[in-house]
């Protein structure tokens, strides 16, 4: 069988800032890989082909499986991609997010689509995939739908040891960069899936609400390879949560400093989970290769913080950015703005505070209320769902859905969102102490991928 997973192109043709691998896909190609099966994954938004190329591509491919994954905000393409395969490709196939949440309804938005993987697909694709090659029936598959049958759930994978690293080497390595990446190549990889907080806007239909994390000799050897294998050395730690065990955290820093690897890597973490007992962990994360941590911040407001339920507090926030810039290491700080409980005035305290705490970088984004998630529900019952166009320097499709209470409308939300990014990135004294921080070629080119991507949102 010719089995190809695709990244469908973007919704707009240009040089984005952030171009990273579809570790999802690559993860389905290593384990198909492993059952023997023939695997190509063709990243058509990281090629940046056209719609044109693509459908030339799979007219020529015509392969028996083309999987596809996509998160709701990138839906659009996904199903412009199917309706493309369509006429070519024997059964399509699609994971993700967006279907995990919506279920057999998916087939109502895109009839062309033969099946579903909902959750995590790594076991799921393998025992869908050996059923296909065989000529059965896929009905029964946990984790699998069909238009006219749901498979009964899947358990999550509760060792995630047990999975190959992904196939990299499928994918176009050098096609891959981020603004905030110090060095010419940057990879991507997960050392734990699941989140134990429950933040009403944050969907967990993928990984859940359970911590589930990987050995600390386990991505030490993902990173063996990524360093000796594809000679990467700049890294995005993807997960939800990285920090969660200082113990692990600990323990992967001194493994990386005994191999005398010379990373730049970047991680998630929670304000509540830095105080002055982490001061020494943070201080061994930056010799261990770590540049900067980012947090979710979303307001400088204690009761927006509250409706969201973060479980966090201002004073946290502010003592958790002091002790993350004492270590030596960068920041980034995410924000909501427009938020139901929170007035324009509170929006522009939110913008004052974001300067006050001075991330290294920020990024100001729109409330949005995903399906399935609480958030969604309340937008529904009160009126307050709607879609407008993406606000944000860093969307990645046509349409954001927003919640939009009374005192906010489309109008005043792109102007704050907008506004605060003006307000933080034009300052004098910001852009002269970012050009000051630049020691390397790379990191030049980054940097100017990353201005010229705010440049064209900020004049568009």
């Amino acid at each position: 069988m010719k089995i190809i997973l695709l990244n469908p192109p973007g919704h707009r043709p240009g040089g984005d800032s952030l171009v990273v691998p579809p570790l999802g896909l690559a993860y389905l190609a290593a384990v198909l890989r492993q059952e023997g099966f023939a695997v190509s994954l063709k990243d058509a938004f990281a090629e940046r082909l056209s719609w044109d190329d693509l459908a030339a591509y799979l007219k020529a491919e015509a392969p028996d499986i083309l999987g596809l994954s996509s998160v709701t905000h990138t839906i659009a393409s996904a199903f412009k991609a199917v309706q493309l395969a369509r006429p070519h490709v024997s059964t399509i196939v699609m994971g993700g997010p967006h279907i995990s949440v919506y279920g057999q309804e998916i087939f109502q938005q895109c009839p062309e689509l033969d099946l579903g993987v909902v959750g995590e697909g790594e076991e799921t694709i393998t025992e869908l995939v050996t059923a296909l090659a065989a000529g059965r029936s896929p009905e029964g598959i946990p984790g699998v739908i069909g238009k006219d049958f749901i498979g009964p759930q899947r358990p999550l994978i509760s060792n995630l040891d047990q999975l190959p690293f992904p196939a990299r080497d499928l994918l176009p390595l050098n096609n891959y960069h981020y603004a905030l990446s110090k060095g010419r190549r940057v990879m991507t990889l997960f050392t734990s899936r699941g989140c134990p907080y429950h933040c009403i806007f944050c969907d967990k239909s993928i990984f859940g609400s359970r911590w589930r994390a990987r050995s600390a000799q386990n991505i030490l050897a993902e990173i063996d390879e990524l360093v000796q294998r594809f000679k990467t050395y700049s890294l995005i730690i993807y997960d939800d949560l990285f920090t969660l065990n200082t113990d692990r955290v600990t323990e992967i820093c001194e493994g990386i400093l005994q191999r005398g690897y010379r990373l730049d890597w970047k991680c998630e973490s929670r304000v509540n989970l830095v105080d002055q007992s982490s001061l020494a962990t943070l201080k061994l994360m930056k010799r261990a290769g770590c540049s900067l941590i980012a947090y979710g911040v979303e307001s400088g407001n204690q009761h927006a913080l509250d409706y969201l339920n973060k479980k966090i507090t201002v004073e946290q926030i502010r003592r958790a950015f002091a002790l993350t810039h004492q270590a030596g290491l960068e920041t980034m700080a995410y924000f909501i703005l427009g938020l139901p409980v929170e007035s324009y005035a509170d929006g522009l305290r939110t913008i004052a505070f974001a300067q006050e705490i001075d991330p290294t970088y920020v990024q100001f984004a729109t409330l949005s209320p995903f399906y399935g998630t609480t958030l969604h529900r309340e937008a529904q019952e009160k009126g307050w769902y709607q879609e407008i166009d993406t606000p944000g320097p860093l969307d990645k499709g046509p349409k954001r859905p927003v919640l939009l209470a009374p005192q906010w409308d489309q109008g005043n939300l792109q102007k704050i969102v907008r506004r605060a990014h003006l307000s933080f990135y034009l300052r004098p004294r910001y852009v002269l102490k970012r050009l000051l921080t630049i020691n390397s070629f790379p990191q030049f080119v980054n940097s100017v991928r990353g201005f010229l991507d705010l440049a064209r949102w900020l004049t568009r």
